[in-house]
Order: structure tokens, then C-alpha cells, then sequence
């Protein structure tokens, strides 16, 4: 079964299991099933987490098909290897791109969140020859920096969801949020030096 197949189907059971907890703690509404339903409502807010949970991936999949369709690569056979409509077919990965750059010793970005050394050595990776018009330094020095600011609030509220948080699922996916994040700052740190001036 497919990654994506996977995520549908822990959907639609997620949303089975959210129908039925309701179903059963309106049954269960006197005062003597008051302990009972306490331990099912936390159950079912669970549920209720997990089901958005698999509803947002499956749209951000749907979302990254549509980009690859639009944007990817265009030519048959694709290449390189990694080229992000043949990680999709051959189930790599659920969401294709950047993270799952293959980095030499390390693995897939993408499969765990990169030590620094791994971050560095994909930085000084990046393609020297990509050229810019001059016309277009400033735009794009505009862009990074935007991008720099929504990475910067973007990584605040992650830190205020792993600090509020109680719910372990929702304390790891903002900490690993957050970690992502700091990558996405040392990429575009890095692009900013390069294009900024």
C-alpha cells in the first residue's frame, strides 16, 4: 500500500472512530458514566487531532502533485534520480522535493532533520551558476528577506505551540516544525548572501 494510500485510510478510520466515540458518549450521559466519558473524550479529542492530521497531509500531498505537474521536471525519462514525480511513483516519499535530496553518508534529507555538517555541506552545494539578471537582484533580495521574517514568526509559534502544548503528537510535530524551520533559515541566509548584494 502506498504512503498516500495509508494516510487516506487513516482518515477515513480516524473519522469512523471520531463518529463512533460521539455515538457512544451520548449514550452514556448520565452522571454515573461520568469517569467513563472523561476517558473517552480524551480519546476522541485524539481522534479528532488525528483525523486533521491526515486530512492536512493528504491535502499538502494533493497540493505538492499539483506543483510538480505545474513546475517539475518536464522531460522522460526524469532525471536525476531523485526528480520529484519519480519519488512519488516509487513511493520514497509522500511529499516530494528538497527534503529528500540524497546527501552523500548522511541519507535523504527529508528521513530525519540533518545535523549542522550535513545542513553546511548542502549549503555549499548549492549551484553557483544559477544567474540572476541585475535587474531582478533587488526583487529577489525583497523576497528573501520576506521570506526570512515569515520564517522567523513561523519558528515563534511553533516555540509557543511545544511550550503550550500538552498532547505529545502535537508537541513533536512542533518540534520537528521548528527544526525544519531553522533549516529553512540557513538556506535562506545563505541565498541572501549570495544574491543580497
Amino acid at each position: 500500500m502506498r504512503m498516500i494510500d495509508s494516510v487516506r485510510e487513516l482518515g477515513r478510520i480516524e473519522k469512523n472512530a471520531e463518529k463512533e466515540y460521539k455515538r457512544l458518549m451520548r449514550k452514556l450521559r448520565g452522571r454515573e458514566y461520568s469517569d467513563l466519558r472523561v476517558l473517552l473524550l480524551r480519546m476522541a479529542l485524539d481522534t479528532v487531532l488525528h483525523k486533521h492530521l491526515m486530512e492536512a497531509v493528504e491535502k499538502a500531498y494533493e497540493e505538492a502533485i499539483d506543483l510538480i505537474e505545474d513546475f517539475g521536471y518536464g522531460e522522460l525519462p526524469e532525471t536525476p534520480e531523485d526528480a520529484p514525480s519519480k519519488q512519488v511513483s516509487q513511493d520514497v516519499v509522500l511529499i516530494p522535493g528538497m527534503p529528500a535530496i540524497v546527501m552523500p553518508s548522511y541519507g535523504p534529507l527529508g528521513s530525519r532533520i540533518p545535523p549542522e555538517d550535513a545542513l553546511r555541506e548542502l549549503l555549499q552545494r548549492l549551484p553557483e551558476n544559477v544567474v540572476v539578471p541585475e535587474d531582478g537582484l533587488n526583487e529577489v533580495e525583497e523576497h528573501l528577506q520576506e521570506f526570512l521574517e515569515m520564517n522567523e514568526k513561523m519558528q515563534k509559534h511553533y516555540e509557543n505551540v511545544e511550550k503550550k502544548a500538552v498532547h505529545p503528537i502535537l508537541k513533536a510535530i512542533a518540534r520537528e516544525s521548528i527544526r525544519n524551520e531553522e533549516q529553512h533559515k540557513a538556506v535562506l541566509s545563505r541565498l541572501l548572501e549570495k544574491y543580497g548584494e
